[in-house]
């Protein structure tokens, strides 16, 4: 596999590019109201019966549910660590993204010398 180096010069103009978006997508959202479940309280959840000869189970009204259950389906906020950099005890940085690229290239090297050294015994 090659792969063709493209020279900085022509990836600056797309790194300085600036994106915007409209006035309404850029405006923060208010907090969502409480989540309601999608069937009313009593209703019989169909094939959702793990064991064999018990009844299909029955949907509870929603404060009997536990409050962890309705922030599932929220998106994360995760912080992004592809292009952030790490201070060492000695206070030097550290590009985290180029030591995992050194660490999966170092792991890879031992795993094929060990299955050279498992192929010739």
């Amino acid at each position: 596999m090659s792969f063709t180096r493209i020279p900085a010069r022509s990836i600056t103009p797309i790194l300085r590019a600036s994106f915007s978006s409209s006035s309404s997508l850029a405006a923060p959202k208010a907090k969502a109201a409480k989540a309601i479940s999608s069937c009313p309280a009593g209703t019989p959840l169909s094939n959702l019966s793990i064991l064999k000869d018990k009844p299909d189970p029955v949907a509870l009204p929603d404060d009997q549910y536990p409050a962890w259950l309705w922030t599932l389906l929220d998106e994360p906020a995760a912080p992004s660590l592809a292009n952030e950099t790490s201070k060492t005890e000695s206070g030097s940085e550290v590009d985290l993204q180029a030591q995992k690229k050194a660490l999966k290239a170092l792991n890879r090297e031992n795993i094929k010398a060990s299955n050279y050294l498992k192929s010739t015994t």
